[in-house]
């Protein structure tokens, strides 16, 4: 394939298609390339703020969280606080039951990659909530209820098997390890050293005023989700700003810093039938040969994509502020694929 040059016109027309059936959205994509980057902002940010949305205009990005609490995992393990084989009942208060099936124990290690048995939520956790926060009322003691009363569906470390629940969980046995709360957790493990100041559970006066409102699919402004014990799984606001500048720290070779942490969540640590996991990431390989290493996110009114291409040292950020995910519309995770794959081939230009 012969090098075009032309990335930001293929962003640019994949972002102009995007916004055009969502007149209210706000979208932002960066891309990184080799030590170029480039940040393409479409639509509008709020009603009262008509101008488009920037690399430093917050969204929530949903499940994403959960690359960062794998991070803060493979922080822990490095500095020999914590090991992936770890079962979950040396964390737990002795109250707490720790569930098992034909004898085998979840451990740290199974929770991120999603192997725990666990299942995606804890069963009736979503009855009689408000669906447009269903989050904020769910308590770490509501999770301790609901582990001790959950019956596994698989034996751990055998299935993949996508669970919030098990992630939740993941973070919330860091905290009590490091013996601090988990937003703080993250913060001084991953967020200061990589200077991430963007990126924020809880956020401030100032982050605040640079957040996009969520929509739903119709382009109704909803709310933004109030999570507590689940926040370990999808909590975090963030910018393309900042999770480029993790994505680029992904895409370093080096020794030092979070270099090896973040290098074992890169190793393929589960595989079966087709499909590679590392810590929290999905591990995809094309028929190209093209190895991608991807999460997403999605709360009720944005999605989110982060992915990258190790081999190419390419990576891509795609957040919007309409909840597509949440009637199976996954426009955004095909957005990010295509220009990872077209962007292994074609550089962005130079300038």
């Amino acid at each position: 394939m012969v090098d075009t040059h032309d990335s930001q016109a293929q962003v640019n027309r994949l972002a102009s298609a995007y916004v055009a059936s969502r007149p209210n959205a706000a979208l932002v994509i960066a891309v990184t390339q080799r030590g170029k980057r480039y940040t393409l902002g479409l639509g509008k940010v709020s009603a009262e703020q008509s101008t488009p949305p920037d690399g430093s205009t917050l969204f929530e990005i949903g499940s994403i969280t959960k690359v960062f609490t794998a991070a803060t995992l493979a922080m822990l393990v490095e500095r020999g606080a914590v090991s992936l084989d770890d079962p979950i009942s040396r964390f737990l208060p002795a109250s707490v039951v720790s569930p098992s099936k034909n004898g085998r124990e979840i451990t740290l290690g199974e929770l991120a990659t999603q192997t725990s048995g666990l299942p995606r939520l804890p069963d009736n956790m979503l009855a009689n909530v408000d669906l447009r926060n269903p989050y904020a009322n769910y308590h770490v003691a509501d999770l301790y209820r609901d582990l001790g009363a959950t019956t596994l569906r698989n034996e751990p470390g055998t299935t993949y098997s996508y669970s919030n629940f098990g992630f939740s969980l993941l973070g919330h046995l860091l905290a009590l390890e490091a013996g601090k709360p988990y937003e703080t957790l993250v913060e001084d493990t991953i967020c200061v050293p990589l200077g991430l100041s963007s990126t924020a559970f809880t956020l401030t006066p100032t982050l605040r005023t640079r957040l996009a409102p969520g929509h739903d699919v119709k382009g109704n402004v909803v709310p933004n989700w109030d999570q507590d014990a689940t926040a370990q799984s999808g909590a975090l606001k963030s910018d393309t700003d900042d999770l480029l500048r993790f994505i680029e720290a992904n895409l370093q070779e080096s020794d030092s810093g979070l270099a090896r942490p973040l290098a074992l969540t890169r190793q393929i640590h589960f595989k079966s039938l087709g499909r590679a996991v590392g810590l929290a990431w999905q591990i995809h390989h094309s028929v190209e040969h093209q190895t991608i290493l991807w999460h997403n996110g999605a709360t009720g009114g944005y999605c989110s994509f982060l992915g990258f291409d190790p081999d190419t040292k390419i990576g891509v950020v795609v957040l919007s502020s309409y909840g597509d995910a949440m009637v199976g519309d996954n426009s955004v995770d095909k957005i990010g694929m295509e220009i990872l794959h077209f962007g292994s081939k074609v550089s962005l230009a130079s300038r």
